[in-house]
């Protein structure tokens, strides 16, 4: 019998083209029709940002009439440390779903115990608070004796006039203080006893905790396929019961409550009619009888027809959440771990996210998976590539992807060609350079309200290169990456108006710093030393061009650090890595290098400066008097003479002042 062939089906996703998007609907679709999917990266970055995409859809659909899809049918696992799935995250996290699993699934502890013990107690109450006062009984008895042999050693000493006086007064004294003691123990116990009410409401207050919080787990982090249906609609159903007699009995005193378990202590149903009479006889809230049935009725239920499996290890509970789940999301290199999972219902479907990042052999781990009948790739041979350092595995195309070999072989792409992320204004230079001019705007793009102003001035509208030619590259203190200083210290001022502006209108700005050199990354990095971290409505991130690619941010500032007499600007004219820089911003992109230098090579920087001063985009540092004096007191800083002179922002002058307000 002939196998089934895998079929494979290309995505090509441009920047801001709702390629995440893509990839959730297609997943979310997967998962309505109960499709095993399993989706790779090769980063982490970009798992998260999918898996985050995929967990909005899940939320959105608990409250809407469309079919419902559960957080614990998906499954985002991986080094807990490099992924950072916090917040949201966690409810899909294998880590931290397995430490939920473990606290229900503790035979002592857990989901059997609790609810075997909160069973015990709406059957037979009574029997336990006899146990109670019997125990309490039981202390104050013993005390009582203890309260004996105390009395009688005082008296015997009392009378005993042998014993040196001083010695026996001391003694006498001391058998005092603990006949004292011993009295005020037994009124203590005699005084804190609890009435049957109060003894029965703290036992169920802490059972009722429990278990609730046990239903809460199994609803969100035990597959769907763990129990029936029916035994999930049954826990979801235990809360508000609970939650309902606890609130009546609240209502009830001690003596109608003794009745009412008095009246039906073997905890049987009773028919509609025996109970109305019993409540007319007796006085008890026929409510309370009521809530009480219901919920002795789904908690025997539970306790009958829902198997817990056993599980006590973190191994064994990934492995049974692994073998379980609908979708799970990995990194490619990560997926190795679904080889071993040899009683797993076989996975169908295998969608790659950046998978032109990813290198053709890595993609192979997912693709051998069991099962796996359809692969979708989704990526853009026009962004970044997959990251080899061997210049001899480079030249050995070990770094092509999967993705990159298809399409040389004439494997047909489907185009995602509408852009909904950048203004116009940014997106005009990639899409003509980058994609021929294929990519269309978004209509909210071009609606007028995406337009945004942060700062005041023409410098900072959407699209704008700022000239710095007063600054020089050289090799950071860390290693051979290039810094530039003072294009730092722009960057870092321009952020410092940003988050002025920010906190003085009260308007949510989320800022990107990228630059290609991890050099210049730290520079930046140590300049802002984290000020901005805490602040409500106002967030930075500094990252690498490879660190930013998936991820977009309101505002983009690019620092190109190349600034050298020699023209050189090394892998900064690298075109997927520019394309990759000039697409992350959503409304305002600010490239700050220095001109003369990018435009001396025949690469695409040149055709970027060259665009920039015929869109009337292009504006001199020198020209910003905040800049000036940023990039001079920079300067300043580093000693750097020449610097100043080339920066013609400066005056000198013999008489000593600048219009900068430096003083020489």
């Amino acid at each position: 019998m002939k196998e089934p062939t895998c079929s494979v089906r290309l995505i090509k996703g441009p920047p801001g083209t709702g390629k995440t998007k893509t990839i959730s609907a297609l997943l979310w679709s997967m998962l309505i029709k109960n499709h095993r999917t399993v989706t790779c990266a090769p980063t982490n970055t970009a798992v998260v940002e999918v898996a985050s995409r995929v967990l909005s859809l899940i939320e959105e659909s608990s409250g809407g009439g469309s079919k419902m899809c559960f957080f614990s049918d998906v499954v985002l696992f991986g080094n807990e440390g490099r992924m950072g799935a916090d917040g949201d995250l966690n409810r899909i996290f294998m880590e931290s779903r397995i430490r939920r699993l473990r606290q229900c699934l503790m035979p002592g502890s857990g989901w059997t115990h609790c609810l075997s013990s909160m069973l015990s107690l709406l059957e037979h109450p009574l029997v336990k608070y006899e146990r109670y006062t019997a125990g309490i009984e039981d202390d104050i008895s013993e005390l009582i004796l203890e309260e004996k042999e105390v009395r009688h050693d005082l008296v015997t000493r009392m009378k005993n006039e042998n014993v040196q006086t001083s010695s026996r007064k001391e003694k006498i004294m001391e058998l005092q203080k603990k006949l004292q003691e011993v009295q005020k123990s037994i009124q203590e116990i005699e005084k804190n006893k609890m009435s049957f009410k109060t003894h029965f409401q703290s036992n169920y207050k802490s059972l009722e905790k429990d278990l609730k919080s046990c239903v809460g787990i199994f609803c969100d982090d035990l597959p769907r396929t763990a129990t029936s249906g029916e035994n999930f609609r049954c826990m979801a159903e235990v809360p508000p019961l609970l939650n309902a007699f606890a609130e009546l009995v609240q209502s009830e005193s001690d003596e109608r409550l003794r009745t009412l378990f008095e009246s039906d202590e073997d905890g049987t149903d009773r028919s509609l009619f025996r109970n109305f009479l019993s409540h007319v006889h007796d006085g008890v809230s026929f409510e309370l009888k009521q809530a009480r049935t219901s919920c002795l009725l789904k908690l025997k239920h539970l306790s009958a027809h829902f198997d817990l499996p056993e599980l006590f290890d973190s191994r064994t509970i990934e492995e049974f959440l692994l073998q379980r789940a609908k979708s799970v999301l990995c990194t490619a290199s990560s997926s190795y771990r679904l080889h071993y999972q040899q009683k797993a219902q076989p996975f169908e479907v295998l969608v790659v996210d950046e998978a032109a990042q990813l290198k053709e052999c890595e993609s192979l781990i997912p693709l051998q998976l069991p099962g796996v009948r359809h692969a979708i790739l989704i990526g853009d041979e026009r962004q970044l590539p997959a990251l080899v350092k061997s210049k001899v595995c480079d030249d050995a195309g070990f770094g092509r992807s999967l993705f990159e070999r298809l399409t040389s072989l004439g494997q047909p792409k489907h185009l995602l060609d509408v852009q909904y992320r950048m203004h116009p204004w940014i997106s005009k230079f990639p899409v003509v350079s980058f994609y021929g001019g294929t990519i269309a705007d978004g209509p909210n793009v071009l609606n007028r309200d995406y337009e945004r102003r942060y700062l005041t001035g023409p410098m900072y509208g959407s699209y704008s290169f700022i000239n710095i030619d007063g600054g020089n590259e050289s090799t950071g203190k860390h290693d051979r990456s290039l810094i530039n200083p003072v294009e730092a210290a722009a960057v870092a001022r321009i952020v410092q108006k940003l988050f002025k502006e920010s906190v003085d209108t009260r308007r949510e700005v989320r800022v990107g710093v990228v630059s290609p050199y991890k050099g210049q990354v730290r520079a930046i990095q140590e300049k802002l030393a984290g000020a901005y971290a805490t602040h409500d409505g106002f967030s930075v991130k500094v990252r690498s061009v490879d660190g930013f690619q998936g991820a977009e941010e309101d505002v983009i500032i690019f620092s190109a650090v190349r600034s050298n007499t020699a023209g050189k600007i090394g892998f900064l004219a690298d075109i997927n890595r520019t394309n990759v820089a000039l697409t992350r911003a959503k409304h305002c992109l600010w490239i700050l290098g220095d001109a003369k230098t990018l435009a001396s090579g025949k690469t695409i920087w040149r055709q970027i400066v060259a665009d920039a001063k015929d869109r009337g985009r292009f504006f001199e540092a020198k020209d910003d008097k905040d800049l000036s004096d940023a990039v001079i007191k920079a300067a300043i800083d580093l000693d750097e003479v020449e610097s100043l002179l080339k920066f013609d922002g400066l005056r000198i002058g013999r008489g000593g002042g600048s219009r900068s307000g430096v003083r020489w």
